[in-house]
């Protein structure tokens, strides 16, 4: 079955922040100090006292849900739970699921730039 071009794109860009949040989360786990990411200057402006709870949203909800998006946009898997998702959209669940991880991604980015920006 042919896929179209958007859809790989999508699934580029799934990819591209999965990794990105597998790095991300793994780095700040295994140095919560920010040293190994070159990020600590960026830590005082921060709510949290280390990394360790960025570094866990970035691993599941950045790193490990893209990952898992990319497969289900590609095999399209029906299961029990996620059916309600697809009977209140009309799609499949797995597009529903991707729209949410933009609109966090989103709102990741915005926080942390309104948190950085108000205290410089």
């Amino acid at each position: 079955m042919r896929r179209p071009v958007l859809l790989w794109l999508l699934l580029f860009a799934l990819a591209f922040l999965g990794l990105g949040g597998l790095y991300g989360g793994i780095a700040m786990l295994s140095d919560p100090t920010g040293g190994s990411l070159q990020m600590t200057e960026v830590l005082p402006l921060l709510p949290v006292p280390n990394f360790i709870l960025p570094g866990l949203f970035l691993l599941f909800v950045m790193g490990l849900v893209p990952l898992f998006l990319i497969y289900a946009l590609l095999k399209r898997p029906v299961w029990m739970w996620a059916e309600p998702l697809s009977r209140l959209t009309g799609r499949h669940w797995a597009w529903l699921g991707t729209l949410s991880v933009g609109a966090v991604l989103i709102i990741w980015l915005a926080v942390q730039g309104l948190m950085i920006g108000f205290k410089e």
